[in-house]
């Protein structure tokens, strides 16, 4: 079956996927090899949580550093990527007539002990978020490392979790609205590409 197709039925089925070929790992590498040159030069921020007058800094919430990429300015592995995600979009379309019309990404670094508590990914007040999209950037990523991906599921009735680990490659993405999710202590510093593909 096509990669983004499975995406698609696992959205519906689920609300959530997660695929280990969504691009090439030669690619993953630069981009990976791209966001540890821009961590070095200083590139990043402390993130936090909310919106215009409610953003304010919670380590307590969250501990992750970013950087945000530009849609008019990308690099070239940035481009490649920006163009696999599009493809998806595309096809989100095309069967779910989600009418989706762009992307937002930006370079995520978690430092060793650093979390992210449960939360959705969509703004109350703004809701242009529809499907989460992160992009791990992780080799050798072992159990004992911790960082995992903590996603919650109700069936039945009955709320049950399933937990991804940051391997390098990896592709998950679900929906913002509905989709709680943590990111649990990681051991060792944890690289993603994380974004939106919006409405």
């Amino acid at each position: 079956m096509d990669k983004n197709l499975k995406i698609i039925d696992d959205l519906v089925e689920r609300g959530w996927s997660e695929t280990v070929d969504f691009i090439p790992s030669i690619l993953v590498e630069r981009i990976l090899e791209e966001q540890q040159h821009f961590l070095k030069e200083g590139e990043f921020k402390t993130a936090g949580v909310g919106k215009g007058e409610n953003f304010q800094i919670r380590k307590d919430i969250r501990g992750d550093q970013v950087m945000w990429l530009n849609v008019e300015n990308l690099s070239d592995v940035q481009q490649q990527y920006w163009q696999a995600v599009d493809a998806l979009r595309q096809q989100l379309n095309q069967e779910l007539y989600l009418n989706l019309k762009g992307f937002e990404a930006h370079y995520t670094q978690y430092p060793a002990g650093a979390f992210y508590k449960r939360h959705i990914d969509q703004f109350k007040q703004v809701q242009h978020r529809i499907i989460s999209c992160i992009l791990y950037l992780n080799p050798e990523w072992k159990k004992d490392d911790g960082g995992q991906l903590r996603i919650y599921n109700q069936e039945n009735g009955t709320e049950t979790f399933t937990d991804v680990y940051p391997d390098a490659g990896k592709f998950v993405c679900f929906m913002s609205d509905s989709i709680e999710h943590e990111v649990l202590p990681t051991k060792r510093r944890r690289n993603s590409i994380t974004g939106w593909i919006r409405r």
